[in-house]
């Protein structure tokens, strides 16, 4: 019974990493401008996603991940933020989370979807992808050259 208990506790320290959740998500080249340009500064899901801190984007027409966004609050609706034409759809509730953007990076060699798929067995992401579950992806983007845009 003493080693079910010590194995669970080890699964539970070696999985959780608190508040340093990294997920990978997809996001179209019209909506990542208007991030880099800071003129978007939330990313809106209908869906939440405890304990995020860093959103690794994927554009989804370039094929390539290219961005880093880490986020520092969620918002949830009926909480409404800053009205203006791209808020409007979460302010209506159109969406259930706003992920407000405090740094955006950008890589300066982004990584090919081929690439993803080949080294990394990891697909354009749906919804979202665990990137605990790719840790040598994580370390590598970790580790890879960018540049601070915010």
């Amino acid at each position: 019974m003493v080693f079910f208990i010590f194995y669970f506790l080890l699964i539970l320290l070696y999985n959780n990493d608190g508040d340093n959740m990294d997920i990978l998500i997809s996001i179209k080249p019209e909506y990542t401008k208007l991030i880099e340009q800071n003129i978007k500064k939330y990313e809106f899901r209908t869906y939440l996603i405890k304990d995020i801190k860093t959103m690794y984007v994927y554009e989804s027409n370039t094929s390539k991940l290219k961005y880093i966004m880490e986020i520092d609050k969620i918002i949830e609706y009926p909480e409404t933020i800053e009205d203006n034409e791209i808020n409007k759809l979460y302010n209506i509730g159109e969406y259930k989370y706003a992920y407000h953007i405090d740094h955006l990076y950008k890589l300066v060699k982004p990584i090919t979807l081929t690439e993803l798929k080949s080294k990394y067995k990891v697909y354009a992401p749906q919804k979202y992808t665990l990137l605990d579950n790719h840790k040598d992806l994580l370390s590598r983007l970790k580790k890879e050259d960018k540049i601070k845009i915010y």
